[in-house]
């Protein structure tokens, strides 16, 4: 244990940033609070998936990622010390300047206490409460790990809630939505005093010139215009509130969840699978505002129709009719529609796939002559997706015209209707006005309601659409992984069998290869035997289809697929950036990355040299995927990326294929001064890079058909 003293601890490090810019205290807290729980993790590992590039967790975060290791966490407000609870300890307190610590204990008597200062200091560290609290916010976050009840259950017992994501988010705002109930209440309430008011101006102001009355009738129902106006702009405000926030936890969860999709259950079609994540904001939209509104608003139509059957007696059941008759009809109409619909949905993202080939293909398609077979199956979706377009358009269209039409037609109904109640002296030519107004509250309503059954095939189509992406099988499953943030390079595939999906083929077939720590492997064959895949195994980028691969020992499924991947450096056979700068692309993984090892990488990949002709130098911008660079300067970029953060795996797919033999030469004797004690595999065809490795795998129709010493392979001769 390290004691510091209150006045060094001061000194030293609390309140001074600038020394400790890279210490990330709240992560540094669940860092210490894992591995007091026995649920040991690493930084990389908690941090996957938040927005926390080149910036620090904080609070929301740090919820985040506790729930993901088995935590239970509440952030409370406790004034002092000795407001928290002894029994909540050990919890994280928020101090000023946006650092944390963990508080283990406090002594009053004494006027100490035992935390744990990210930066600090590895040990626990006594200061006195008076400092504590000084610094201290009164923001405190309790945090009890969890027991994981389906760790005993059966995964075919265990019943998943469909669409939880969806329905569970919004079951999020129950509190706003029974704001917005209330609100609707008066506004609905609020509604009958315009037609009452009318009534009582026909049949009671006008026949005997009470003016008096009049101004006393104009005053109350401008005082309830006024509050009705003002609710409604609070509904509007409450609903605005639930859509955004369901916006913001729906959009994250689907793209927290994108990001984390194993790429064997990824779909082939990219157009189609970003055209079913785009559907999301008619879906959210569909549920989250003008939806709410109308179903709180349906149920008043009754008490209309009551109201209705009060002063206008039988002319209500003209506004029964309509109502029923505009229900029945946009029902019967849902069928077909359904099916234009789908059909439609289908064309959509087909041209979608058609646009982004386009567009990511352009160079390809211009090179090849390929503009013809583009635009013909452009026109063909656009003819497609025009003529479902307008079927559906007309369909919806044509309801909608004869919702409007009965609407319009039971006023006049109800009118006509009117003057033979009020010949038989039944009821008053202000209830004739009154109906006809309320008549027209209740058709509102329903011509909502039949607007809502028309959108609500392709809103579900949608919604199905989104659910299937969401249940997509991820990489990095709810589960406690073995943590092993520093693997050391062992790799042995037993028993390797591999298909891709929808393929009858095996790609792989009955692999079984050990790979030492500190050994350098060259994997040679021909196109199509296999050799990317099985790096791409390796990396538990894809799962065998039988068999399994271990990394010092372990089966990859169980170490965690953050841990595994920052112990590998890879560079794939199409190097791909992303916009931003050289820069950007090289730390794009390593947020705390130095200016030394920056240009340690860049020296050895050869980056150097042709950074060294741009004025931008490291700002220079790279465009989409790299497009404005060659293919020599993107491999480099590449190579230097999966080197920055110092791997003891280094995978290396086809390195310097668009490298000129002066830079590969270059790049072969820099590589090996830093490979000297790291696991190396090179899937290659040049021969020059042969001198990296000491040992060839010769693979061919998914088998290993040559293994052994460079020197012995090479003495046979091989096709």
């Amino acid at each position: 244990m390290e004691n510091k003293s209150p006045k060094s601890l001061e000194s030293e490090t609390l309140g001074n940033l600038k020394d400790r810019r890279k210490v990330d205290d709240l992560l540094g807290c669940l860092l210490f609070l894992s591995k007091y729980h026995n649920r040991e993790t690493s930084a990389e590992s908690l941090t996957y998936g938040l927005p926390i590039h080149k910036t620090s967790m904080n609070v929301s975060m740090f919820h985040q990622a506790a729930s993901r290791i088995g935590f239970s966490t509440r952030a409370v407000s406790r004034e002092n010390l000795k407001d928290i609870t002894k029994l909540a300890l050990p919890s994280v307190l928020i101090l000023n300047k946006n650092r944390a610590c963990v508080l283990l204990n406090y002594d009053l008597k004494k006027g100490i206490a035992q935390v744990i200062i990210p930066g600090l200091s590895s040990g626990e560290t006594e200061i006195t409460v008076e400092k504590l609290e000084s610094e201290y916010t009164g923001e405190v976050i309790i945090i009890k790990p969890e027991y994981n009840f389906n760790n005993r259950i059966e995964k075919e017992v265990k019943v998943e809630n469909p669409k939880d994501w969806f329905w569970g988010t919004l079951k999020r705002n129950t509190g706003i939505y029974k704001q917005v109930i209330v609100v609707s209440l008066f506004i609905n309430l609020f509604i009958l005093a315009t037609p009452l008011f009318t009534m009582n101006v026909y049949d009671r102001v006008l026949p005997n010139n009470a003016i008096e009355t009049l101004w006393a009738l104009f005053i109350g129902i401008s005082i309830v215009m006024l509050f009705d106006l003002v609710l409604k702009v609070l509904r509007s405000y409450f609903l605005g509130i639930a859509g955004k926030r369901a916006d913001t936890i729906m959009s994250n969860k689907i793209f927290n969840h994108l990001l984390n999709i194993r790429l064997d259950a990824k779909p082939a079609s990219t157009g189609q699978f970003v055209s079913r994540i785009q559907s999301f904001e008619s879906v959210r939209e569909f549920f989250t505002s003008a939806t709410i509104a109308a179903i709180v608003d349906l149920p008043f139509v009754i008490i209309f129709i009551a109201v209705i059957f009060f002063i206008g007696g039988p002319l209500a059941y003209i506004s029964i009719a309509t109502a029923v008759i505009s229900i029945l009809l946009s029902w019967y109409f849902q069928k077909p529609l359904k099916e234009i619909i789908e059909k439609s949905v289908k064309e959509d993202q087909i041209k979608q796939t058609t646009l982004i080939e386009a567009v990511s293909g352009l160079e390809i398609i211009k090179s090849v002559k390929a503009q013809n077979r583009m635009k013909t199956h452009w026109v063909n979706s656009i003819n497609k997706t025009t003529h479902y377009s307008d079927k559906s358009h007309f369909l919806s269209q044509s309801i909608t015209y004869f919702t409007a039409f009965l609407s319009q037609f039971s006023n006049i109904a109800i009118v006509a209707a009117g003057v033979y109640l009020a010949k038989e002296g039944e009821i008053t030519m202000g209830a004739i006005v009154a109906s006809m107004i309320l008549n027209g509250r209740v058709i509102a309503p329903i011509a909502q309601l039949v607007g809502m059954i028309i959108k609500f095939d392709r809103v579900m189509l949608s919604l199905n659409n989104l659910d299937e992406v969401m249940r997509m099988p991820v990489e990095k499953e709810d589960k406690l992984y073995i943590s092993r943030p520093n693997l050391k390079g062992d790799i042995e595939l037993k028993d390797i069998q591999f298909s891709y999906k929808d393929q009858n083929h095996q790609t792989l077939k009955n692999i079984n290869l050990k790979i030492k720590q500190g050994e350098k492997v060259a994997i040679l064959g021909k196109i199509g035997s296999g050799k990317s895949t099985l790096l791409k195994l390796i990396m538990n980028l894809y799962q065998p289809t039988k068999g399994s691969v271990l990394i010092d020992g372990l089966d990859t499924r169980q170490i965690d697929p953050v841990d595994l991947r920052h112990a590998m450096g890879s560079v794939p056979q199409e190097p791909f950036l992303f916009m931003g700068t050289v820069k950007d692309n090289l730390t794009i993984g390593e947020q705390y990355v130095s200016d030394e090892e920056i240009l340690r990488v860049s020296k050895i990949a050869g980056l150097d040299e042709f950074l060294g002709k741009h004025e931008a130098g490291y700002d220079l911008l790279v465009g989409e995927r790299g497009d404005g660079l060659s293919g020599g300067e993107r491999q480099s970029i590449t190579l230097a990326r999966a080197l920055i953060s110092d791997p003891g795996i280094i995978i290396l797919d086809e390195p310097t294929n668009s490298m000129d033999r002066q830079t590969e030469k270059a790049f072969i004797n820099r590589l090996q001064n830093i490979v000297t004690d790291k696991t190396l595999i090179v899937v290659t065809h040049k021969t020059s890079l042969l001198q990296l490795v000491d040992r060839v795998i010769i693979m061919e129709n998914g088998s290993i058909i040559v293994d052994g010493p460079k020197d012995e392979v090479f003495t046979v001769k091989v096709d």
